[in-house]
């Protein structure tokens, strides 16, 4: 499965090299860790994880950084993500993503943003 983890981490970091977005993944790994912490559950930490990038996407102000921050932020939520809103909690319509653990999230997430640093110039 690691291999699997690691294509995906690439997958992620091409799409924010690709697309010139400015790192936002230092944010959403925050995301991602904090609701990990409160939540005993694996289902429940990742409903709170994904309710958490939902409500930070539609209230920007909650995030800091300028307007391409916020922008990038955004394209990966609702773009890459495919986060919506559905009954009382958000949903991850990605479904490559949706189906990791939260330590997987983790890993993937953190790998990217590895990748990222090592090739957005």
């Amino acid at each position: 499965m690691k291999d699997g983890l690691y294509d995906m981490a690439v997958k992620i970091g091409k799409y924010f090299v690709k697309n010139r977005m400015t790192n936002v993944l230092d944010t959403v790994i925050n995301f991602c860790e904090s609701a990990k912490e409160v939540s005993n559950h694996e289902k429940e930490a990742k409903m709170k994880f994904f309710n958490m990038l939902y409500l930070a996407n539609k209230n920007p102000f909650m995030l800091a950084g300028g307007n391409s921050y916020k922008i990038a932020f955004k394209k990966f939520v609702e773009g890459y993500l495919s986060i919506v809103f559905r009954f009382k909690n958000a949903e991850c319509h990605n479904r490559e993503f949706a189906s990791l653990t939260p330590d997987e999230m983790l890993y993937v997430l953190g790998l990217a943003n590895r990748y990222i640093k090592c090739n957005l110039t």
